[in-house]
């Protein structure tokens, strides 16, 4: 009998590529498959916010997406009929500055195609590669493993040629109208707005600049949109939406650009062939649930929404990256099955939450004089999206924490401006770190398979107190630092790194301030804060959560 694998992704878009890449980083086997006949093609979900950039830091990979990525495009509209005559240029979104705790300013466009690439890349390196052809189309489980059955798929459609796959673990990545969630029988609740429709889609046009994101409209009606996929080039993503507008006979190529050519007025502009176009409807939907017994859910298989505010990809990947970790812990044996949950506790507030802004972006749509077109809520960023309520996190430092339920409603939205930091929240940056000799920043040193422990003070033998604590209790994969003030060469040990804060922003964005004593900082793999402290003992409160017994 063939021993079970430890997980089977089903899905291969960004939110089961990250998952992938996660769990080979932390040393576990993994299969991933997808009914595809083909890698997907075009731009599709092409917003990546400021916080998935660090959590592609984490990954190590965030070079190649800097690499791969554009600006966002400045939009400009234009007056009809004619099309030609500029009435407003503005951007998409406010555009912000970098500060020392967060290094990424502003959001990006990046291809889906070329994101998934990338991650593709990276997962050949731990000798895992996409299945492609293999959908699932049953499965069953029992307290131990999980039975999934795969079917050979041509064109999208199961065979008869079954497979069937006995795993620890299954993570259901499949999209909406994706096998997993149905087959777990998982409810989708939401709406669908019927009255509206979508084509979006790549095409070559000449003729058009590539310094702008086009714009073309009539309010109450319909909107045309051409964004350059490069600065220079002529290959554009084109979008064709409205309220009360259902172009279902515009997902025909030569439908599509016809109305273009006949709506903006643009008739000497030349179109290539489209590489990709698709219509839909907006669905705003999620499930009850992300967990039915050893089956997750992550991506558009648990929640989809409008494309408005940019976070259908980025919220996928944040779902794979808070789910990984703890799921590999548990199959290294160091954390309980029960603490799987709180992927659950912890990102159905913020979808719900993120779905519920999405949502009244898109409501208040009314083409170019609307706000789908400028978006001002900074929390699309993603930097506020916290775990404060979450009952894994542990904070010895701030004992005026809000209630469960306040700290609920603020899941996603954050306490941007409040001058606090909490567990729960994100690990703020910290530039100018010297470690050996050499300048790093902090988050140069996160790593997405291990725990990171800041022992802030002035007194070496209370952060040595510290590391000896972890390293005598817990057997969880972790890196230890002391930043201690006047810290000297060599003071380095098996258990503890140093870190000199040469320019003072860890303790700035961790608001230390050298009165307070002790205070270490526990920051999980996904780049959150699990544990404030203030006490060498302290660090027991955080792992004896994450490891049940303490052991």
């Amino acid at each position: 009998m063939t021993l079970p694998i430890p997980v089977l992704i089903v899905g291969a878009g960004p939110a089961g590529l990250v998952s992938a890449l996660v769990l080979a980083q932390n040393g576990i086997q993994v299969r991933i498959v997808d009914k595809a006949d083909r890698y997907h093609v075009g731009s599709r979900g092409f917003g990546v916010q400021p916080r998935t950039f660090e959590l592609f830091k984490t990954l190590g990979i965030v070079d190649e997406i800097l690499e791969a990525s554009t600006p966002i495009p400045t939009m400009r509209a234009y007056k009809l009929p004619g099309g030609t005559i500029p009435v407003k240029t503005w951007d998409l979104y406010e555009k912000g500055e970098v500060w020392a705790d967060r290094p990424f300013a502003n959001g990006a466009c990046l291809s889906q195609e070329t994101l998934e690439e990338i991650l593709r890349d990276n997962l050949r390196k731990y000798g895992i590669s996409v299945e492609l052809h293999k959908g699932l189309v049953a499965i069953s489980q029992n307290t131990d493993t999980v039975a999934a059955t795969l079917a050979v798929h041509n064109h999208g459609e199961p065979t008869e040629a079954t497979e069937l796959v006995t795993a620890h673990y299954c993570i259901g990545a499949d999209g909406a109208r994706g096998a997993t969630r149905k087959l777990l029988g998982l409810t989708f609740e939401g709406q669908t707005r019927d009255a509206d429709g979508m084509v979006w889609g790549d095409i070559e046009i000449n003729g058009l600049g590539s310094d702008f994101w086009h714009i073309w409209g009539k309010p109450g009606q319909f909107t045309i949109m051409a964004r350059p996929l490069s600065p220079s080039g002529n290959k554009f993503g084109i979008g064709i939406t409205g309220q009360n507008f259902d172009p279902t006979n515009l997902a025909a190529p030569e439908k599509a650009i016809e109305f273009i050519k006949t709506e903006t007025g643009r008739n000497e502009l030349t179109f290539g062939s489209f590489s990709w176009l698709s219509y839909f409807k907006p669905n705003m939907r999620m499930v009850n649930k992300l967990q039915e017994g050893r089956v997750f859910l992550v991506g558009d298989s648990a929640h989809v929404h409008s494309p408005t505010g940019g976070q259908g990809m980025n919220c996928s990947v944040q779902d794979a990256s808070n789910l990984t970790w703890k799921l590999a812990l548990v199959l290294k044996n160091i954390a309980p099955f029960s603490f799987l949950s709180s992927y659950n506790e912890e990102r159905i507030p913020v979808i719900a939450q993120m779905i519920y802004a999405t949502t009244q972006l898109y409501t208040h749509t009314d083409s170019t004089k609307s706000g789908w077109f400028r978006w001002r809520n900074t929390a699309l960023e993603m930097y506020g999206i916290n775990y404060r309520f979450s009952s894994i996190v542990y904070d010895e430092r701030d004992a005026s924490s809000p209630d469960s339920q306040t700290a609920l409603a603020h899941a996603y939205t954050g306490y941007e401006g409040s001058g606090t930091l909490n567990a729960g929240d994100r690990a703020p940056e910290a530039p100018g770190i010297i470690q050996g000799g050499q300048v790093t920043s902090l988050m140069d040193l996160l790593r997405h398979n291990l725990h990171t422990v800041l022992i802030f003070g002035n007194n070496y033998k209370e952060a040595q107190a510290v590391a000896n604590v972890l390293e005598e209790r817990y057997i969880i994969p972790i890196q230890v630092f002391a930043i201690i003030n006047n810290s000297e060469h060599g003071m380095e040990n098996e258990k503890m790194g140093v870190l000199h804060d040469s320019e003072g922003h860890a303790h700035a964005a961790y608001l230390v301030d050298g009165t307070q004593g002790l205070v270490v900082v526990i920051i999980r793999p996904d780049s959150f804060i699990g544990g404030i402290f203030k006490e060498p003992e302290g660090v027991s409160g955080y792992f004896n959560k994450i490891c049940g017994t303490g052991n």
